[in-house]
């Protein structure tokens, strides 16, 4: 380490100048007393990431986000990959990811270098047989450098073998190949569907776990028939049916719509099974699908390589996002009838939505969050919830213009849910309230169309 002073200060809006100002001038009083010497400087070793032909037969574990993580590994498994997904987050992984995290790392990246350091540490953890698996990207999130620092931490438990697997949003994720994208495109949208018909369900099931049985046995046999390569659609037709077997109560309830960064909104530990916690509360949830993300990206390039006259790119990027809304299509349709009114907006549409609010310019989740939240809105949710990791920034920006956007439309319930894996009581209390005011909206809205209709 370099022996010359180092200061750092963090300054919000909450910070007065005054300590600031003292300690700068502490500082450089400290800088009368320092006396330089030369030192040699030590050669830093760095590692990269690697793609998955570089992993030499090893199993590579994906991070257990939700059930989403089934969808990659069933395409790095179709591939030729040994793939798994990791052991579901707990306290522990908490444990190890502050140990080795500064804690100014958004929470996402706490949890997930401490699942990988809860394995690499444990005792049946072989070496020499193991890969770990995280995504990269370019822009203003920290996410793009998630797996630099997981290098860094491995190689300081001594693991500096054991090699982390990238896949770049760049060319959209596609460094396995476009079978392998689209594999695990398809995988994605048909558990999102799976998942969105549980969700649609489990609030008026009337044999509790019945939902979550037909669900788990639709996910197994999505799996499998995802890594031999098989059509789908036979399977989402199955699950379509065992869904729409499943008795249910007919009553109302204030519909609540999710969006937010798309770990936390989709990891239950991380958001202390915010879906579950809502529909215990008496709410039913709309999740904005983790593949949103993925069409978001495909369509982004798209949009660029038309700006900077790039025909080619421009035509690769219009066919694979036709490719996307077909496969989306297609293996939605057997769920036309449960999902009549909650198809998914296009990424268009959404930039559409949020551009008065803000330029779809800025990259990122923020436009897509505020641009799924007014299409809760406009289909007459009756609450939204942000859920986000604390001090991410698209997230604090959706919850500066959170305020606008409820002014703009009746005053909708609107929560801001920061996660940081800290629980408390105080959480839970907001979302009861918030649940409770949402059922109120719902029935104001319901009075004024009978007073209308009447």
């Amino acid at each position: 380490m370099s022996p010359k002073p180092y200061l750092q200060i963090e300054v919000d809006e909450h910070s007065a100048d005054v300590g600031a100002i003292t300690r700068c001038e502490a500082f450089v009083d400290s800088l009368k007393n320092v006396r330089m010497r030369r030192h040699e400087v030590a050669h830093v070793k760095t590692r990269s990431g690697v793609s998955p032909a570089q992993c030499d037969g090893r199993t590579i574990y994906v991070p257990n986000m939700g059930d989403v993580a089934y969808a990659v590994r069933a395409a790095f498994r179709a591939y030729g990959c040994r793939a798994e997904v990791m052991p579901p987050s707990d306290q522990k992984t908490l444990e190890c990811g502050r140990r080795f995290t500064s804690g100014k790392e958004c929470y996402p990246c706490i949890v997930t270098t401490g699942d990988m350091v809860k394995m690499a540490t444990s005792k049946d953890f072989e070496r020499d047989k193991v890969a770990f698996f995280m995504g990269k990207a370019p822009g203003p999130c920290r996410f793009g450098q998630y797996h630099k620092l997981q290098l860094m931490v491995l190689d300081e438990l001594g693991f500096d073998d054991v090699p982390v697997v990238t896949l770049d949003n760049r060319d959209s994720y596609s460094g396995m190949g476009s079978g392998f994208k689209r594999t695990a495109w398809q995988g994605m949208v048909a558990i999102d569907i799976l998942e969105k018909a549980a969700r649609r369900l489990r609030p008026y099931e009337k044999a509790p776990g019945e939902v979550d049985r037909v669900y788990q046995a639709a996910l197994k046999e999505m799996c499998e028939v995802l890594e031999r390569k098989g059509d789908l659609l036979p399977t989402m037709e199955s699950a379509a049916r065992s869904f729409a077997a499943v008795p249910v109560r007919q009553e109302e309830r204030p519909l609540i719509g999710i969006v937010g960064e798309i770990f936390v909104r989709s990891h239950c530990f991380s958001n202390d099974d915010l879906v579950r916690t809502i529909e215990s509360l008496g709410g039913e949830v709309w999740l904005a699908p983790v593949s949103e993300w993925f069409a978001y990206v495909n369509y982004k390039r798209r949009v660029d390589s038309r700006q900077t006259r790039q025909l080619k790119r421009y035509l690769k990027w219009s066919i694979s996002g036709s490719v996307q809304r077909h496969d989306e299509h297609r293996l939605s349709r057997p769920f036309h009838d449960l999902f009549a009114g909650y198809d998914e907006t296009y990424i268009d549409k959404l930039f559409e939505y949020g551009r008065p609010y803000l330029d779809p310019s800025y990259e990122g989740e923020a436009i897509l969050s505020i641009g799924k939240a007014i299409d809760f809105a406009r289909r007459g949710l009756s609450g939204i919830v942000n859920a986000m990791p604390f001090t991410c920034l698209p997230g604090t920006i959706v919850a500066a213009i959170s305020k606008r956007i409820r002014q703009d439309f009746d005053n909708i319930p609107w929560l801001n849910m920061a996660y940081d894996g800290l629980r408390g009581s105080n959480a839970e209390t907001r979302i009861e309230a918030f649940v409770y005011q949402a059922g109120q909206y719902s029935l104001r809205k319901r009075s004024a169309a009978a007073d209308r209709t009447g």
